[in-house]
Formats: structure tokens, sequence, C-alpha cells
């Protein structure tokens, strides 16, 4: 799992978190998969708001989507292998 920001779910404190240098292919791979996850988690939270906030939500998804694709444009990932990754560190934590 990669770093995340402190107190960011009590549940996964006690995970063992991998080290991953900056500026490298794998730090862009955590990206996709932190995204990846906010937006799962804003999609379950727009399930249960009105009006003006499912608008900034999907404002917010958009954002998240813009920059998951600059990571990939700017480490030439391309979309098959995001999801082997992803695909393949979901079933590492299954």
């Amino acid at each position: 799992m990669c770093n995340q920001p402190r107190g960011y779910l009590r549940m996964v404190q006690n995970t063992l978190r991998s080290k991953v240098e900056i500026g490298t292919k794998e730090s862009a791979f955590c990206t996709m998969e932190n995204i990846d996850r906010a937006i799962r988690d804003l999609k379950d939270v727009r399930k249960h708001v009105r009006g003006d906030h499912k608008r900034k939500i999907d404002d917010a998804i958009v954002v998240y989507r813009i920059i998951a694709f600059e990571s990939m444009k700017t480490y030439a990932i391309t979309p098959g292998e995001v999801q082997a990754v992803l695909s393949g560190r979901k079933e590492a934590r299954s």
C-alpha cells in the first residue's frame, strides 16, 4: 500500500506500508491507486447528498481524473497497465 497522509483511515494504521521513491513510475501507480480509491469513496458519498453538493463532488471527480491522466501521460503509462496494477493490488489485499 502507498504512503498515506496521517490519519487517513484508522483501520489501515496497523498495516505495513512500503516506501516509494518520489518521481518514479511506481509512485505514479500509487497515485492511480489513491485516485481510484478517492473516486470510489466520492461516488459512495454522492449517493447520500443532494443538489449543489452532487455537482461539487462531480467537479472533484473530474479534477482527480485530470490528475490521473496527467500522471499517466508523464510516465507513459497505458490504461491497461493501470488496470493490471490496480487489480493485482486488490487481489494482494484479499
